[in-house]
C-alpha cells in the first residue's frame, strides 16, 4: 500500500463511471407475467426508458418505448406516475416529456409505434398520476392557461374503441391533486388535495367525488383531514373503506375510514352517525413521505384488501405486514434499508431500494422464504468495489448523519495527517440521506475525501416536530446542524478542520451558500442549482413551490425584511471562502437567473468563484457530459483551494481575487 496525501489518491473510479451509473429506477409494476419498470437511460441524453422483464432474471430487461420518446411528466415541474401498463392487453400509457401528451403504445407489436391519445399543446396541458380503472386512463391534468395562472383536475381519458382519448373532467376545486382512486364499485373517487400555501407535507386533506356512469355528481366533498395535518395515499379496502396515512400524531401511520359515513357527516344528514378513522397500523416510524413526485407508494392493500403491506421509516425503512381484520403485524426483514414499494402480487413484494451493501435498484421480495431477488440496478455496471466507502450511520449532538470515510485498498494518508471532508447537504429541504452504495461518493472517498450526508433539521423520516424545525428557519438550523456535524468528526479526530466543504443542490444549494456567508468552518463550497435570493424568486419559480418560502421563511408582506436578510446574494461582503456555482439553463424550479444574479455580484466584488451553467440541463443533472464536467470541476476546485493534486483531475481555474 502507497502512502499520498489525503485527496491526491489514484482511483479507478472515473467521473464517467458515476455518470454511466446513474440511472435510477424510478416506477415499477407486475402486469400480465411480467415486471414492468422505468429507468434512467445515461447512454442516451439521459431519457426514461420503459423496459420489461418477462423472467424477472437479472439483465433479462427489455427496453419497450422507442427511441425519441421519453417517459417523464411535468405535472408539478416534478411529475410521477408517467406510465401505466395494462397487462392484459399488454398497451403501455406514458406520458412524452416533449409536447407532455399521454400516448399508447401496443408492445405486444414489435413494428407499433406510440399513438397520442390527448390533444398537442406544446406543454401547455399536462397529465400525470396515471393509473388505470377499467377501460379508462385516470390523471392528473395541469392547464397553464396563462402567465402564472394554473389550473388542475382529475381527468378520466377513455382508452379504446370510437371514443379513445375522449376526456372527461372527474373532479376539481383545490388548487392541488394527487392519488386518483376509484372505487370498487365505482360509485366514488377518492384523491388528496390541498391549496396554497400549504405544501403536501404540511397540510391536505382526502375528498370524495360520487360518480354516476363515470360521471361526477355534485362537488367533491373534503372527508378527513384538518389543519397542520398531512394526509397521504388513500387507497380502496372496499367499496366503502378508505385507508389514509396521516401524521395527526406527529408521525404519519395508517387510518381506516368508513366512506359512507365521513360523507354523511360532512353533509350534514339528520341521523349521521359519528364519523371515527379507526387507527389501523401504526409503527416507530413513518409510512408517509414528501410527495415530490406524484404517484408515490409507502403502502398498498393487498389480499384483497385482507392485509397491507407497508414502509415505515425512521431514519431507515421496516418491511411492515400486517393483518387488517386483527390489526397485528409483524416486520420483516427484506435486505434492504431503503426502499419504497412498488407493487405486490402473489406473496412477492416489488421494491425499489438499495442499502450500504447493496445497490441501488429494482428487486422482487417473497416474503415466505425472504428471497430478495434483483431485477435491474441503478448502476449494474458496479466496478471496482473494493474502492467504495463503507456507510456508517451516527448522530452529532441529536443531528442523524451518514459517514463515509475514505477508502482505497491501494493508499493510506501520511502519518498524523487528517482526511478532508465534504458534507453533501440534501435537498427538498424534506429530503433524507440513507446508507447506500455509491459511486459519487465514492469518487471522492477512494481519492482520500471524506463524505458526510447531514439529515438537518427539515429533513422527513423522523415525525414531524422534527421536519417543522425549519419552519421559519431556512438559512439557519439547516447550516447550524451542517455545522454541528462537521465540528463533530473534526472533534473526533476524523476530519480536518481546515479542510471542510459543503456542497449541496437546490434547497440544499441554498444551505451551501448561506453557510459560507454565515459561518467561518468551511475551505469552501459548492452550489447546483440553488436559491441565491428570495425576493424575486418567490416571483420567477413555478406554481408548485410558489408559496413554499413563506413556511420557511415567513409570509409576505410582513416578512419582506427577513427575505433580504437572509439572502446569501445581500451577504456576500461576509462570504467567508470561494464558492463553485452550477446551473442548468433550462431550470424551471429554481430559475437560473438566481445563479446569473449571483455571479455578477461575485464578479462586481472581485471575490473568487468558478460557475458552470449548462446551456440543455433543468432541474438536476441527467445528461452525462454534464454530470461528468460539474463533478470533475468540483474535485478539482476543492483541490484547487484545500491544497492537493487529484491524478486525471485538471487543474481548475478560478475567478475572482486569487484566480
Amino acid at each position: 500500500m502507497s502512502t499520498a496525501p489525503f485527496g491526491s489518491w489514484d482511483s479507478p473510479i472515473t467521473a464517467a463511471h458515476v455518470a454511466a451509473g446513474s440511472e435510477p429506477i424510478q416506477r415499477a409494476r407486475f402486469a400480465g407475467d411480467a415486471i414492468w419498470y422505468s429507468q434512467r437511460i445515461s447512454d442516451e441524453e439521459g431519457r426514461t426508458g420503459i423496459f420489461v422483464s418477462r423472467t424477472g432474471r437479472f439483465g433479462d430487461g427489455e427496453l419497450v418505448l422507442p427511441c425519441g420518446h421519453n417517459a417523464r411528466s411535468r405535472v408539478h415541474e416534478y411529475g410521477g406516475g408517467a406510465w401505466e401498463i395494462d397487462g392484459p392487453s399488454g398497451t403501455l400509457y406514458f406520458v412524452n416529456a416533449t409536447g407532455q401528451r399521454v400516448h399508447a403504445l401496443d408492445t405486444t407489436d414489435p413494428g407499433a409505434r406510440p399513438v397520442p391519445l390527448t390533444p398537442a399543446t406544446r406543454s401547455t396541458v399536462r397529465y400525470g398520476d396515471l393509473v388505470l380503472s377499467g377501460d379508462r386512463l385516470l390523471a392528473v391534468r395541469e392547464s397553464h392557461r396563462a402567465p402564472g395562472e394554473v389550473h388542475r383536475s382529475i381527468v378520466a381519458i377513455e382508452t379504446g374503441g370510437p371514443d379513445a382519448g375522449a376526456l372527461v373532467t372527474l373532479a376539481e376545486g383545490p388548487h392541488f391533486l394527487a392519488w386518483p382512486r376509484i372505487s370498487p364499485d365505482g360509485r366514488h373517487l377518492s384523491f388528496v388535495g390541498w391549496d396554497h400555501p400549504h405544501m403536501p407535507w404540511d397540510e391536505t386533506r382526502v375528498y370524495i367525488q360520487e360518480l354516476s356512469e363515470g360521471r361526477p355528481v355534485g362537488p367533491a366533498v373534503a372527508i378527513f383531514g384538518r389543519a397542520e395535518e398531512s394526509v397521504l395515499q388513500p387507497e380502496w379496502l372496499g367499496s366503502s373503506t378508505l385507508v389514509v396515512s396521516a401524521d395527526r400524531t406527529g408521525w404519519w401511520e395508517l387510518y381506516r375510514l368508513d366512506v359512507p359515513t365521513f360523507l354523511a357527516r360532512c353533509r350534514g344528514e339528520a341521523g349521521a352517525r359519528p364519523a371515527e378513522e379507526v387507527p389501523l397500523l401504526s409503527t416507530d416510524g413513518e409510512i408517509g413521505g414528501p410527495l415530490w413526485s406524484l404517484g408515490d407508494r409507502w403502502h398498498l392493500p393487498v389480499e384483497h384488501g385482507n392485509r397491507i403491506i407497508a414502509e415505515s421509516r425512521y431514519g431507515t425503512s421496516s418491511l411492515v405486514w400486517s393483518d387488517v381484520r386483527t390489526g397485528e403485524h409483524r416486520i420483516i426483514d427484506c435486505g434492504l434499508t431503503s426502499f419504497s414499494i412498488q407493487d405486490y402480487r402473489e406473496g412477492a413484494a416489488l421494491l425499489v431500494g438499495g442499502s450500504a451493501h447493496r445497490v441501488s435498484g429494482l428487486y422482487t421480495f417473497e416474503l415466505a422464504s425472504g428471497e430478495l431477488s434483483p431485477v435491474a440496478l441503478s448502476n449494474a455496471r458496479l466496478a471496482h468495489a473494493d474502492h467504495y466507502p463503507t456507510a456508517e450511520l451516527r448522530e452529532f449532538d441529536g443531528v442523524p448523519a451518514v459517514v463515509y470515510p475514505p477508502r482505497s485498498p491501494g493508499f493510506s494518508g501520511p502519518a498524523g495527517e487528517v482526511p478532508p471532508y465534504v458534507a453533501f447537504v440534501h435537498g427538498g429541504p424534506t429530503g433524507q440521506a440513507v446508507p447506500m452504495v455509491s459511486a459519487h461518493h465514492a469518487f471522492f472517498t477512494s481519492r482520500g475525501i471524506g463524505v458526510v450526508d447531514v439529515n438537518y433539521g427539515g429533513s422527513t423520516g423522523y415525525g414531524r416536530a422534527y421536519r417543522n424545525r425549519l419552519r421559519g428557519q431556512w438559512g439557519i438550523v439547516d447550516v447550524q446542524d451542517t455545522v454541528t456535524v462537521l465540528r463533530g468528526l473534526a472533534a473526533a479526530g476524523e476530519a480536518d478542520p481546515d479542510r471542510l466543504a459543503i456542497s449541496g443542490g437546490s434547497a440544499g444549494g441554498w444551505t451551501v451558500l448561506n453557510a459560507l456567508t454565515t459561518t467561518t468552518d468551511f475551505a469552501c463550497g459548492a452550489s447546483y442549482y440553488g436559491v441565491a435570493e428570495l425576493t424575486r424568486f418567490v416571483t420567477e419559480t413555478h406554481d408548485f413551490e410558489s408559496h413554499y418560502i413563506g413556511t420557511l421563511v415567513g409570509p409576505l408582506p410582513e416578512s419582506a425584511e427577513i427575505y433580504e436578510e437572509r439572502a446569501p446574494l445581500n451577504r456576500l461582503d461576509a462570504l467567508s471562502a470561494p464558492v463553485a456555482v452550477f446551473h442548468g439553463a433550462l431550470d424551471t424550479v429554481v430559475p437560473q437567473s438566481q445563479t446569473r444574479r449571483l455571479v455578477a455580484a461575485l464578479e462586481r466584488l472581485d471575490l473568487p468563484f468558478v460557475a458552470k451553467v449548462y446551456p440543455r440541463e433543468s432541474h438536476g443533472f441527467v445528461r452525462p457530459e454534464n454530470l461528468i464536467d460539474s463533478l470533475e470541476t468540483e474535485l478539482g476546485f476543492y483541490g484547487r483551494i484545500m491544497g492537493f493534486d487529484t491524478p486525471g483531475i485538471r487543474r481548475v481555474h478560478l475567478r475572482g481575487r486569487g484566480r
